[in-house]
C-alpha cells in the first residue's frame, strides 16, 4: 500500500485514492477542537447532574446518570450530527468549529468526508428523530411522566439500531475508510467512541423493558384480583 508523504499528500483520509478536491486542512490544533466541544458537553451534563440532585426531583443515582447521558446525547445528536446532515457535501473544505471536529473524526471514518449515502441518511435521522427524543426523555424523567421508560426504550433502540448498522456497513467494506488498526483513528475514534452507543443503549433497553414489565405484571395482577372479587360478589 502506498504511503503518504508531505510531497504527495492530498488529504489524510483512507482509502488513499479518495477524491476530495475541496479538502482544506484544519486551521486549529487537532486535539483542541474536539476536546473543547466535548468538554462543553460534559460540562453541561455536570450542570444537569447537580440540578437533578435536588431533593425536589427525588431521583435515584441511576436516574441522575441516565438524565446526564440523555443530555449529552441530545446535544451531540442535534448540534454535531445535525451540522453534518446539513453541510456533509462541503464539510471537508469548511473551517467552522464543527466542521473541524468532523474533519478530525473523519480520519477514523472517511465516509463523513465523502457524503457516503448511508452515513448521511443515518446521521440525518439521528439528528431529526433521536435528538428530539432525547430531550423528551429528559423532560419525562424530570416530570416523572409515565412515558419516561417507553421513551427511554424507543430512543435507546433507535441509537442501538443505527450504531449496529454503522458498524456492519463498514465491516462489509472491509474497514477501508480508516487507517487499519491505528490506535488513535481506528481503535479510539471508530471503535471506542461508537461502542458507547451500543453498550449503554443496550443496557438502557433491558432496564426499560424490566421497568415496563414490572408495571404490566402489577396491572395484570390487579385486574385478576378485581375479576376474582367480582365473581365472589
Amino acid at each position: 500500500m502506498a504511503t503518504q508523504t508531505p510531497e504527495n499528500m492530498k488529504h489524510p483520509y483512507y482509502p488513499l485514492d479518495l477524491e476530495l478536491p475541496h479538502y482544506v486542512p484544519n486551521e486549529n490544533d487537532i486535539f483542541l477542537v474536539p476536546i473543547t466541544f466535548f468538554g462543553l458537553v460534559v460540562g453541561l451534563a455536570l450542570v444537569v447532574w447537580v440540578y437533578s440532585g435536588k431533593q425536589t426531583w427525588r431521583f435515584s443515582l441511576g436516574d441522575r446518570v441516565k438524565v446526564c447521558w440523555f443530555t449529552m446525547c441530545a446535544v451531540i445528536h442535534t448540534v454535531l450530527e445535525g451540522y453534518f446532515s446539513i453541510y456533509h457535501a462541503t464539510i471537508a473544505g469548511r473551517q467552522s468549529y464543527l466542521a473541524q471536529i468532523w474533519k478530525e473524526y473523519g480520519k477514523g471514518d472517511s465516509r463523513y468526508m465523502s457524503s457516503d449515502n448511508f452515513t448521511v441518511c443515518m446521521e440525518s435521522i439521528t439528528a431529526v428523530i433521536d435528538g428530539p427524543l432525547c430531550f423528551l426523555t429528559i423532560i419525562a424523567f424530570f416530570r416523572r411522566s409515565s412515558y419516561r421508560y417507553p421513551l427511554q426504550l424507543i430512543v435507546s433502540i433507535c441509537q442501538l439500531y443505527g450504531c449496529i448498522l454503522y458498524f456492519m456497513t463498514e465491516v462489509r467494506d472491509d474497514f477501508s475508510h480508516s487507517e487499519k488498526w491505528s490506535l488513535q483513528y481506528f481503535w479510539f475514534y471508530f471503535v471506542f467512541m461508537n461502542m458507547l452507543w451500543i453498550v449503554i443503549p443496550l443496557y438502557l433497553v433491558f432496564q426499560a423493558v424490566a421497568e415496563i414489565s414490572k408495571v404490566q405484571e402489577a396491572n395484570d395482577k390487579h385486574s385478576s384480583n378485581a375479576q376474582g372479587y367480582k365473581k365472589h360478589c
